[in-house]
């Protein structure tokens, strides 16, 4: 199974490489990175279930912790958060959106 960070994944590239990872059960999203978007951010750490989450603000990323606290995924923001999702340990692929 290949693991992927996804960083800018609510623009037009980053949900269309989610529409590829949605067919292709082999791949395993380990990182979401968007800008401001928490609504689509929220939807697809529902769908795909990575480790991390980063949102550049820290008030949408608070909005989004709350949103997030059922599940298992770390929320973080600014450009410490963006640095982590890109280095998530586990992602073998990193696709910049």
């Amino acid at each position: 199974m290949k693991k992927i960070a996804i960083l800018g994944s609510t623009g037009s590239i980053g949900t269309q490489t989610l529409e590829i990872v949605r067919y292709n059960r082999d791949i395993q999203v380990t990182a979401l990175a968007a800008g401001s978007n928490i609504r689509l951010l929220e939807e697809q750490i529902r769908e795909f279930s990575p480790r991390v989450a980063c949102v550049w603000d820290e008030a949408r990323a608070a909005e989004l912790r709350v949103k997030v606290a059922d599940l298992e995924v770390q929320v973080v923001c600014g450009m410490d958060g963006l640095i982590q999702a890109a280095t998530e340990p586990e992602a073998e692929i990193v696709v910049t959106a």
